[in-house]
Parts: structure tokens; C-alpha cells; sequence
């Protein structure tokens, strides 16, 4: 729990003040919850005693007045910690997400969009408690049990002593059944993200599942994930209520050792009926608190699996990373482009004429062996260079190396003579525009989609790049035209108007470098045709890597080279 906690304390950066008025609230509150009982003690003696209501009466509104401030400052306490948690898992989980980003298209592969959903929302939210309310609430429990523990053994030791006995195993129940907890929450988190990833890939092939008659088989398969999950919950649930029986059984035990001692000290004359029942009520405040201890500690015990969990993708090496001494791809160079990568995005005096390309003896290796093996290009200036090879080859690799997605293990990559090692990713980037081979489409208008890649372009603009695209007829076809919303992905519209869609997103970016994977990908001949000249004006004056294995679309190259046994071989020009 130390480890976890000092590996994710910096989420809580700031939030000292608010840490310290939160603890200072509840500790003042569970002190003036303490004096209400020493002044329920009064009142009672003090009403066996009076002679005139008014005595009794002082008594009590001086008890309900100290209730009243428990009660404020403990919901005062309470909603700022829960400020401070909320924060705390806002800042946790922006970085968490901008790591994810970070890391390389294999990785987030390997754990699964379902997987890494889960870890970014429901680890998240049991992490709140760790790092939040979680160690405040256990803190301020621990004094108030400490100074209950004080009050009472004043009061009489013998019946504190009763009381304060079951401490031992109550901590050694609450660690017993932490140890559990924690085996049986891990086991839950990995099957709720086994669930997610078959939700996940269940929709998103939806339409393959039907095609193929399938439907039964993802619903068997995911029936049987969630028997899984089902399970785990199960385990989860018995650990819970066996500590909550495990404790219920020790309080009755106690209550009535309590009230023994208690009865026998009042008979001895060591105690007033009003002291003992005072007491009563510190140890009836005591006992909870002690119990809270002890769920805290198990509720945290869970927590730390969902920290781990996220702590796995923190450690994960993320990809993206600059060097130390990378720079910017400046203005006044050979690439022709001003500033770009040293303001924000959206400067766009980009030349896009002029700007070579080479990859020199790339060799990229992966588990099953060298996906490329000294591989050479050249890209030049205002030419198309179609790159085609069989599937597997490494063609959509290779667009990877050139976006800096990933990097060699041997050789060069080269923008005008800039090793791309050696400058920023993000003005890399702005140099290089990828028509990747799944359009992605985001929720949200036919406007916002173009302008993705360009955030500040007007309607003149979006509308001149959809107009390049052939796309602007459908889209004014559609309801609300440019401001027509679409669904996740755009799957209400054809494979060809998202194509023209990401072609016109790509022409309005400008950049100087493009790099074109299968765009003809999942079209028919029409379609396919209707694209090229689109194509034609995208690839206008830019330095152009057309990947494809249709033999029409690589007829608009220049050059067309062929990619096999992890080298390029020329084929035409």
C-alpha cells in the first residue's frame, strides 16, 4: 500500500490545503461528537437531580447545539473530501490517458479497447478511494477511536479494557480477510475486462456476426465470460459479508461483556447510572469506529488491485517520446514550412513543394522475425511512389516508420536530410499527412470530422476540401448538410462517402508529405474510380507513398516499387 501510494501521489499535488481543511473539519466533528455524549451524561444525571425544567432544559439545547456543529462540520468534512477525490481522479486519469496515447498500436493491441476502457473508468473510480477519501477517512477513524479510547479508560479503565480487547483480532480479522480480498478483486477486475473486450468486439463486428450466423456463439461467448465475472463477484461477496458476520458476532460479544463490566462497576458504586451510560454511548461511537478501520482497510485492500492495474499501463514504455535535444522542424530550412511544431497547431504556411523523403537500409524485427531487412526508398518531391506487395509484407509497417509510430531497429529515416529520431514527434506530424487504411470518424458533425486534422479552418475552407473530395454533394444531400451529426465511426454512411471524407480531412491539413494507406481499401470499382481523381488533386505537388494492391489506383504513380522478403525492389520508373 506504501509503494502504490507513493507511486500515484504526485495525482494529489495541490491539494494539501484541502487535505488538511478536510481532516480539520471531520476531527473537529468527531470531537464535538465525543463532548455531545460527555453532555448527554449531564443531562441525564442533571434530570434525576432537577428540581426545574429549565435546568434540564439549558442542558439539552447546549447538547443540540453541539450536535448541530458535529453535523455541519462533518458534512462540511465529507463533500471536500470528496472535492479532493474527484480532483485527484481527474488528474489521475488525464495522465493515464495522455500515457495511453503514447504508447505504440501494438501494445494497446495486446490489452484491448475493452481492457483499457475498463482501467480508464472503473479502476479509476476505485482508485478515487485510495488516494482520496480512503486514507482521510482511515486517518481520522484511527484518532477518534484513539481519543473514544482516552475518554473511556478516564471514565473506568475496567470496562475500557473490556472494550479495547477485541482491537487485536478485529486487526488480525480485517488482514486475514484484506489478503482474500485482494486475491478475490483482482480475479473480478481481469473478468469484468474480459467482459468489455467481448461487449467491445462483439458490436464493433456486429455486422460479421450476422453475416456468418453467429450471433449465438457471441452471445455463448459471452455468457460465459460473465459466469466467470459472476463468480468473482461471488468470492467478492462472501469475503464481504463473512468480515461483516465475523464482526457482527464480535460486537454482540463485546456489547455484552460491556455491559456486564459495566453493571457490576455500577453496583461496586464506581459508576453513576448517567457515567455508565455515557460510556455506553463512547463505546457504542468506539466500536463503529473500529469497525471502519477495519472496512476501510478492506475496501483498500480491493482499491490496490485497481492501482496495480493502472500502474501496468503507466509502466508500459511508451513510444512516443522525444529525445532529450529534439528539435522542431523549422521554417527557414529545407522543408520549406515556418514555425510549424513551435506554435500550436493550426499554423499553416506550409510550402508543400520541396520536401524529400528517404529511408535508408531499414530493418525492423519483430517476434515472428524481420518484417523489414535493410530496406531503401526514396520519396521526391511532387512525385507518387506506389508501394505494393503481398499481405504481411510490411507496407502498413512501413507508413508507421515514416509517422515515427514506431522506429527501426537499424537505419535511417529521413525528412530533407532531418533524421526524424532527432526531431519532435508533433512537428514531425505536421508535416506528414496519413490517409490511414481505416477511416476513423468521430461522433459528431460532417464539419468537425473534416476539420479534425485542422481544428481553426472556416466553412470556406472545410467546404473547398469536400468540394476536392467529391464529397460536398452527398453531404449537402444529407440533413443538416455540413452541421449533419454522425454516429460513432459514421457508420450510417457508405464505405465510399467516408473514404471521400478522410480524403477531404487529408487535403485540408496541407501537408507537404502524404502518405496513403489502401485508400481504395473495402471499395468496389465504382467507388474506386469515383475516388482517383480526388486522389489526383490530393497528391498535387506533394511528396506521395502510395501503398495499394490495385493495380488502377497504382496506375496514378509515378514510380511503383514492390515490397517482399523485407526489402524494395523497383518495378516501374
Amino acid at each position: 500500500m506504501r509503494t502504490l501510494w507513493r507511486r500515484l501521489r504526485a495525482a494529489t499535488a495541490g491539494e494539501g490545503r484541502c487535505y488538511l481543511g478536510a481532516g480539520v473539519l471531520l476531527l473537529f466533528s468527531a470531537i464535538a461528537e465525543t463532548v455531545s455524549v460527555f453532555v448527554l451524561a449531564d443531562i441525564i444525571n442533571g434530570t434525576l437531580d432537577a428540581t426545574t425544567f429549565t435546568e434540564v432544559a439549558v442542558l439539552a439545547a447546549v447538547w443540540l447545539a453541539i450536535t448541530t456543529v458535529s453535523t455541519g462540520a462533518d458534512y462540511a468534512g465529507q463533500m471536500t473530501a470528496l472535492g479532493v477525490s474527484e480532483r485527484v481522479v481527474l488528474r489521475l486519469r488525464d495522465r493515464l490517458f495522455a500515457h495511453t496515447q503514447q504508447l505504440s498500436v501494438s501494445t494497446h493491441r495486446r490489452y484491448g479497447v475493452g481492457d483499457l476502457v475498463t482501467r480508464h473508468s472503473d479502476d479509476l473510480d476505485a482508485v478515487e478511494h485510495l488516494l482520496g477519501s480512503g486514507i482521510l477517512q482511515l486517518a481520522i477513524a484511527s484518532v477518534n477511536v484513539a481519543g473514544l479510547a482516552v475518554v473511556a479508560f478516564v471514565m473506568s479503565w475496567q470496562v475500557a479494557l473490556v472494550a479495547l480487547a477485541a482491537i487485536p483480532g478485529l486487526w488480525f480479522a480485517s488482514a486475514w480477510f484484506g489478503r482474500r480480498q485482494t486475491s478475490a478483486t483482482r480475479a473480478e477486475r481481469l473478468a469484468n475486462s474480459d467482459i468489455a473486450v467481448a461487449v467491445t468486439t462483439a458490436l464493433t463486428g456486429h455486422e460479421t456476426a450476422v453475416a456468418y450466423n453467429q450471433q449465438r456463439r457471441e452471445h455463448a461467448d459471452l455468457h460465459l465470460r460473465g459466469k466467470a465475472w459472476m463468480a468473482a463477484r461471488l468470492a467478492q461477496s462472501r469475503i464481504e459479508l463473512g468480515f461483516g458476520s465475523v464482526l457482527g458476532v464480535g460486537e454482540v460479544v463485546v456489547t455484552l461483556a460491556i455491559a456486564v463490566t459495566g453493571a457490576w462497576q455500577v453496583r461496586a458504586g464506581h459508576l453513576s447510572v448517567g457515567e455508565l451510560l455515557a460510556l455506553t454511548g463512547y463505546l457504542a461511537l468506539l466500536y463503529p469506529k473500529m469497525q471502519e478501520i477495519a472496512d476501510t482497510r478492506l475496501s483498500m485492500a480491493a482499491a490496490a488491485v485497481s492501482a496495480e492495474r493502472i500502474l501496468d499501463i503507466l509502466d508500459e514504455r511508451p513510444d512516443d517520446t522525444d529525445l532529450p535535444d529534439a528539435r522542431p522542424l523549422r521554417g527557414d530550412g529545407p522543408l520549406g514550412v515556418r514555425d510549424v511544431g513551435v506554435r500550436d497547431v493550426g499554423v499553416r504556411d506550409v510550402d508543400v513543394r520541396g520536401v524529400t523523403v528517404e529511408i535508408r537500409n531499414v530493418t525492423l524485427v519483430r517476434d515472428h522475425g524481420p518484417v523489414l531487412d535493410g530496406a531503401s526508398l526514396t520519396l521526391k518531391p511532387g512525385r507518387i511512389v506506389a508501394l505494393t506487395g503481398p499481405s504481411g509484407a510490411g507496407k502498413s509497417t512501413l507508413a508507421s516508420l515514416l509517422c515515427r509510430f514506431t522506429s527501426p531497429d537499424r537505419g535511417t529515416i529521413t525528412v530533407s536530410g532531418n533524421d526524424i529520431r532527432e526531431v519532435t514527434a508533433r512537428s514531425l506530424r505536421e508535416h506528414i499527412t496519413l490517409l490511414p487504411q481505416q477511416t476513423a470518424l468521430k461522433a459528431g458533425s460532417i464539419a468537425d470530422n473534416i476539420a479534425y486534422g485542422r481544428p481553426e479552418a472556416t466553412r470556406a475552407q472545410i467546404v473547398d476540401a469536400a468540394v476536392a473530395a467529391d464529397a460536398d454533394g452527398f453531404i449537402r444531400a444529407l440533413p443538416g448538410g455540413y452541421d449533419a451529426l454522425l454516429t460513432e465511426d459514421g457508420l450510417t454512411l457508405s464505405g465510399g462517402q467516408r473514404r471521400r471524407l478522410a480524403i477531404a480531412r487529408a487535403l485540408l491539413r496541407e501537408g507537404p508529405v502524404l502518405v496513403l494507406d489502401e485508400p481504395t481499401s473495402g471499395l468496389d470499382d465504382v467507388s474506386t474510380r469515383r475516388i482517383l481523381e480526388p486522389l489526383h488533386r490530393l497528391t498535387a505537388g506533394r511528396t506521395t507513398l502510395l501503398i495499394t494492391h490495385d493495380s488502377a489506383v497504382a496506375a496514378i504513380a509515378d514510380d511503383i516499387v514492390e515490397l517482399s522478403d523485407g526489402r524494395i525492389h523497383q518495378v516501374t520508373g
